[in-house]
């Protein structure tokens, strides 16, 4: 249960890709044919935004993995491009639910310090401690930037993936547990945490994209491995998809199946305006039937700076 939750947590992206066609399988998992188009840079909008500091990590990774402190990776506000704008820091709080039936609370912090980003989840679990996730990095030309992505279980040592980026949206991956592969980098690529808040500022940038059919794609790190994965969506509509909002504009997206995905897992997710286009809701139906799905409860504001985050 523990690796199925954690599972789900987490999508989201940036290149695009016009689709041709879409249609679901046998088992309802979407599949398609893309046409590729050229990843898009970004045009920073800004806001006022809480700070954070370097030292907030919830694991103890060591100083020469983390860094101590995540460096600029260019100005993205004097740029032409896609309209960009980071979502308000705060503390989200979700239920996970298991075919319907209550299992757990989770909650989510997100923290912005100038162009510097800090993101982690902590589900609390009996008897084998807190399952944690968290992300860093920066905002560059196409948009969010991750430097570190990494989780923890319990007293397990913590497992992460290295973004070493070359300034121009390139460079290496490294990770802990494929030492010795390094693929390369491509502009955009994000981590599966990451995924969700560049969909999130692109849509506080702009509400005129992701037209229903169409499908948004990115390359996305996990421990050790670098995959494209596809999204489509369905539009915006004003529904009751995200229960604790109540009747409220709603983006929805769905992950389009991968051939070598051996879990034939269908992940969708429904994204919502009043939580700065944040996830309301995340849904996965595993091949057996089995329906996972993290659904908002409630937000509290980020603490000022110098606050325990």
């Amino acid at each position: 249960m523990l690796s199925l939750l954690g599972h789900f947590l987490l999508f989201f992206g940036l290149p695009f890709y016009q689709i041709i066609y879409t249609e679901p399988t046998e088992d309802g998992v979407l599949k398609a044919e893309l046409k590729v188009e050229p990843p898009t840079k970004i045009k920073m909008s800004r806001h006022a935004a809480k700070r954070v500091s370097s030292n907030t990590s919830q694991i103890g990774l060591p100083s020469n993995i983390i860094g101590e402190d995540l460096l600029e990776q260019g100005d993205s506000t004097n740029q032409k491009g896609q309209a960009f704008r980071l979502p308000e820091p705060g503390i989200f709080y979700f239920d996970a639910y298991v075919d319907g039936q209550l299992y757990q609370r989770g909650e989510l912090r997100w923290f912005v310090d100038g162009n510097n980003y800090h993101l982690s989840i902590n589900i609390p679990y009996a008897f084998v401690g807190p399952f944690v996730f968290e992300s860093r990095g920066t905002v560059d030309s196409y948009g969010l930037a991750p430097a570190i992505y990494w989780s923890q279980r319990g007293s397990n040592a913590p497992r992460f993936s290295r973004f070493d980026r070359d300034g121009l949206g390139a460079g290496k991956m490294y990770f802990s547990e494929k030492p010795d592969y390094t693929p390369d980098l491509l502009p955009g690529t994000q981590d599966r945490f990451s995924l969700m808040f560049q969909f999130a500022s692109l849509l506080n940038g702009s509400d005129k994209i992701d037209e229903p059919e169409s499908v948004r794609s990115v390359p996305v790190v996990d421990y050790n491995s670098l995959e494209l994965w596809q999204f489509k969506s369905y539009g915006e509509v004003i529904s009751e998809d995200v229960p604790t909002l109540g009747l409220s504009k709603i983006r929805h997206y769905a992950l389009i199946a991968r051939e070598n995905d051996p879990y034939k897992r269908q992940i969708d997710f429904w994204l919502a305006k009043d939580l700065d286009w944040l996830p309301g809701r995340i849904r996965s139906k595993e091949a057996n039937g089995r329906v996972l799905e993290l659904i908002f409860k409630q937000k509290s504001p980020a603490p000022s700076q110098g606050g325990d985050l």
